[in-house]
């Protein structure tokens, strides 16, 4: 009897230890433009270390990065006019996955979509470009450009299909049909438009690479978008990333080698996820979030914490 209850008691001292556990973890891949490079940081902003070495496979003026659906690093290499692959965990270089002979002319940013396509914004050419996820292969009958649209940068994706880019020469927005690729409408004033990054609540914010801010648009989709300035006394801002675990607002500065913090409604200074340090021309960066099991000590201390809770459990039985 005492035996089945000291296991009744373990099993909800796990139960209660495993609640209280935060297995979440998270890193953050940043392109390093200046120096050729990928670091990697952890959730906090902490252990920067260099995840690919410079010029690694011809890796040439760095922009974008992502995981892909084969579980590889893919890396957008504009000066070399390629999107590369890369081991995700040790760094090492694999091979070319598209280049200018499919299309590419400075790729800058990239997006993996469950409709099985790699959507590239492909910038010296004005176009948004599509490949087949698995093979490489460019999707000819696919196209997103429109003239009022000059150097695409930034791209994303909205869940009513709607695909939105930035032109960085055009100082505009513009947003096509995901499904054809036909442009719907162009619009905003973003001074050199750079990163773009959607919120929960539907805006569509985009870095303004010349007036050092970032720019909020409610109702996207729409015909008449709304335009307000969220983050003001910014430096070069490239990039923008919604970091999951703190539901704050991420910001590569280009120009004093920074990642800043923002709150999400008002766009107030919350501090530096990371700055100095290995930073030197942070560009595109991308937060990546993974269930991961306890390290040996978090699996020690939850068995410890559990056996002691089922322990207090007899004694009070006992009594």
């Amino acid at each position: 009897m005492h035996i089945s209850r000291f296991f009744i008691a373990l099993r909800l001292g796990i139960l209660a230890m495993a609640c209280l556990a935060t297995y979440a973890d998270a890193q953050v891949l940043v392109s390093d433009y200046n120096l050729a490079r990928i670091l990697r940081y952890d959730a906090d902003g902490s252990n920067p270390t260099v995840l690919i070495a410079p010029a690694s496979g011809g890796l040439d003026q760095p922009h974008r990065a992502r995981i892909g659906p084969d579980g590889l690093l893919y890396v957008a290499s504009a000066g070399s006019d390629q999107i590369l692959r890369y081991h995700a965990t040790t760094g090492a270089f694999i091979d070319v996955f598209a280049d200018s002979a499919t299309g590419l002319d400075y790729p800058v940013d990239f997006i993996f979509r469950p409709d099985g396509y790699l959507y590239v914004s492909s910038q010296a050419n004005s176009a948004i470009l599509r490949y087949d996820s698995a093979t490489g292969a460019l999707d000819t009958g696919w196209i997103a450009q429109d003239a009022s649209l000059s150097a695409p940068s930034g791209i994303a994706f909205d869940d009513a299909g709607n695909l939105y880019v930035s032109g960085r020469f055009s100082y505009n927005l513009a947003r096509f049909d995901a499904a054809t690729g036909a442009h719907e409408l162009t619009f905003g004033d973003v001074p050199f438009a750079l990163g773009l990054a959607l919120l929960p609540d539907g805006r569509l914010l985009a870095a303004s690479g010349y007036d050092n801010t970032v720019e909020a648009f409610a109702n996207p989709g729409s015909a008449t978008p709304s335009q307000s300035t969220l983050v003001t006394g910014l430096d070069f801002p490239v990039g923008l990333e919604i970091d999951p675990l703190t539901g704050s607002l991420l910001v590569a500065n280009y120009g004093n080698g920074s990642i800043s913090r923002h709150a999400l409604a008002d766009g107030t200074a919350l501090g530096f996820f990371g700055e100095g340090d290995l930073l030197s021309g942070p560009n595109y960066f991308t937060v990546l979030t993974t269930a991961t099991v306890p390290e040996p000590s978090a699996t020690a201390a939850l068995f410890g914490g559990a056996t002691l809770l089922a322990t207090f459990v007899l004694r009070r039985r006992s009594n």
